[in-house]
């Protein structure tokens, strides 16, 4: 009878290791994603690390345990529960997925950009430990890198100043004539964008920010916004969070 009951509870305890070794199941904080809902959640709204995963693999199996540790992980961090998405793919069963992003072998880690139209030759490969908390390290890193995504340094100050001042056509010309001074394609760009935000503010009245921020933020993570859109709506967004003294959520 001992050794039926010893055979029983082996049997019992290999059955647990074995389901939680199943790269198909459920994890808190990672995204199950398909087809259908890939571009859903990785759209350029958010920073997104996906696994591309087949069932059958030795590795991927060994890997589930430090992907349920990065949900936990991410899930417990308002910040980055707030700025990223963990995701993983079948990519055995949804083949159309691997073969969009190039994937090769599995599991194959891919990072993707905030701000960037979701492709080939954006997703970027994860090259570094396999563990949960080298996941947490890379995408704070990413985070503390993409801080002043698409900031100007001369014009932030003033976008504070624009919010509180009584004269804001006054602070709309100091922005203009700070906006001339900046030499780069890119920064100049963006620069043109703080000034246009501050005639539509003047316009619309200061109400105008928060819901133009959320307005935007709400589009791009429908996953409906064409890939040409990504990138200029991420950039106005980010821009409305310098008038809102937002550090990045």
């Amino acid at each position: 009878m001992r050794i039926v009951l010893l055979c029983a509870a082996l049997l019992g305890a290999l059955a647990i290791v074995q389901a939680s070794d199943d790269p198909t199941l459920s994890l808190t904080g990672v995204v199950d994603l398909t087809p259908d809902t890939f571009d859903k959640f990785v759209n350029g709204a958010k920073h997104a690390i996906v696994e591309f995963y087949a069932p059958w693999c030795g590795h991927c199996k060994r890997m589930v345990p430090e992907l349920k540790k990065l949900g936990e992980l991410v899930t417990a961090d308002p910040k980055l529960k707030n700025q990223v998405v963990v995701g993983k793919v079948n990519a055995d069963n949804h083949r159309s997925l691997g073969e969009k992003f190039e994937v090769r072998g599995f599991p194959t880690i891919k990072y993707f950009a905030r701000g960037k139209p979701v492709n080939k030759d954006t997703a970027e490969d994860y090259q570094q430990a396999r563990t949960a908390t080298a996941f947490v390290d890379f995408l704070k890193q990413k985070l503390a890198a993409d801080k002043g995504f698409a900031r100007v340094e001369a014009l932030d100050p003033i976008a504070k100043k624009f919010v509180e001042a009584e004269d804001k056509a006054a602070v709309i010309a100091e922005a203009e004539a700070a906006a001339a001074t900046v030499d780069a394609e890119d920064a100049k760009a963006n620069a043109a964008v703080y000034v246009k935000v501050m005639q539509k503010t003047l316009e619309k009245g200061v109400e105008y920010l928060s819901k133009e921020k959320a307005r935007l933020e709400k589009m791009l993570a429908g996953g409906n916004v064409a890939a040409a859109k990504v990138d200029e709506m991420s950039r106005k967004a980010s821009i409305l969070g310098a008038f809102l003294d937002e550090d990045e959520e």
